[in-house]
């Protein structure tokens, strides 16, 4: 998936655009498409929730997140229709969207959609049914996903335009938000991982303040790994909205991924307000002693506490509960993996699905907890130094250095 969503400043100091004099009619006609495909889901909410809003006047209040996101990224869409161009080429605009740009206007309306659940998780007797609770789970799921798509897609066109990163931006953040606020109201994350999505807008007001008091500004250059974090933390919320997982798990990994996300966004506005000593490459004092802490030492503890967890799932087995021999076999081998450093992070994220998923016989015993916190950590920081074989940070990294480089071109 897309690694931000919502990105700490990777889109700082990008001016707003604007609409040329004449917009084409082709371009203005899918501009009103646009606008009938994201209010749509809206308007089938509100039909669909009318028995509800007659019994609960009240709940109509919980329409308004979806309103509120179409509304916004209708605006998105008009304010920037004149950066319908590659970047640097304002003098060549495309005539019409393109596949790319309609893939991430499909995400947003997948957003709409899913912002049409508020009503019924938030009543006191779960409204759901079986059948239904899986829904926004994998909404969000193809939400993210299809994030993967549209930058392919513009990639492989040479379709890659102003106009489409820029609602690719606002399209993660708001639909980190949704789910967050979703995912919140059905009890399966913590109150406080509202602070993650609530973090992007406070982030992009502050710098609208100091630009109205002309105040010094540095424009933010990208960080991957912040990136990655916040792909990291779509992931988590995916599988939270999921009823298969649980609730003790999933507060424990939110806390794990909200933590990093919360510190980067302090320390970007510390960058971005002048408030921080920083290098020729944004780098701070602390950014070289925590990177060298969480990319060489911690990772070497948490693969031998993965090792020796491991060892005691193998030697002490019944002590989770009886444990067939598939699920401890798949256990100790995900352990061996993740302690060895071969494919590390991919063994890391299987070793948590399978301690957190309420199918598998583990339980939520302290032992058990342990070593799923060990490997959600792993699974963030990386294997580290001695590492057998990590095919994992070359992708990422890769992705990034490509994404980092097309936003640079926005900057």
């Amino acid at each position: 998936m897309t690694i931000p969503s919502p990105p700490a400043g990777r889109h700082l100091n990008i001016p707003a655009g604007r609409a040329p004099a004449r917009v084409p009619f082709p371009l203005r006609r899918q501009v009103w498409l646009a606008a009938a495909l994201l209010f749509c889901p809206w308007l089938a909410t509100l039909v669909l929730c009318g028995p509800l809003i007659r019994q609960h006047p009240l709940a109509i209040l919980t329409l308004l997140p979806g309103l509120t996101v179409a509304i916004h990224l209708q605006r998105q869409l008009v304010t920037n229709i004149g950066a319908n161009h590659r970047f640097g080429e304002t003098d060549r605009p495309f005539p019409t969207l393109g596949a790319a740009t309609w893939i991430t206007l499909l995400r947003a309306a997948a957003i709409v959609a899913l912002a049409g659940f508020l009503p019924l998780a938030i009543q006191p007797v779960q409204a759901m049914t079986p059948g239904l609770a899986w829904t926004p789970g994998l909404i969000y799921l193809f939400i993210s996903l299809a994030d993967l798509a549209d930058g392919f897609v513009a990639r492989r066109q040479h379709r890659e335009t102003e106009l489409g990163k820029r609602l690719d931006i606002e399209t993660d953040a708001a639909g980190l938000l949704v789910a967050l606020l979703l995912a919140v109201s059905l009890n399966r994350l913590p109150a406080l991982s509202l602070l993650v999505g609530l973090a992007y807008y406070v982030f992009l007001f502050g710098i609208w303040w100091r630009r109205q008091r002309h105040l010094p500004l540095i424009a933010l250059l990208s960080r991957p790994y912040s990136r990655i974090i916040a792909g990291f933390q779509m992931g988590l919320v995916a599988i939270a909205l999921l009823p298969l997982f649980h609730p003790t798990c999933t507060a424990i990994a939110a806390w794990l991924v909200m933590t990093p996300l919360l510190v980067g966004f302090v320390r970007d506005w510390l960058v971005v307000s002048c408030r921080i000593d920083i290098d020729s490459h944004q780098q701070t004092a602390l950014d070289h002693r925590a990177g060298l802490m969480l990319t060489r030492y911690l990772p070497l503890a948490l693969r031998l506490c993965i090792l020796a967890g491991g060892i005691f799932a193998v030697a002490a087995g019944n002590y989770f509960s009886p444990v067939p021999h598939f699920w401890r076999g798949a256990l100790s081998l995900c352990c061996l993996l993740s302690g060895l450093g071969c494919v590390g992070r991919s063994a890391a994220l299987l070793l948590t699905l399978m301690l957190g998923c309420e199918l598998a016989p583990f339980g939520t015993e302290f032992p058990a907890l342990v070593l799923f916190s060990a490997a959600a950590t792993l699974m963030l920081t990386g294997t580290g130094p001695l590492s057998l074989w990590s095919p994992e940070e070359r992708i990422l990294y890769r992705r990034n250095r490509i994404e980092s480089a097309v936003g640079s071109e926005l900057a």
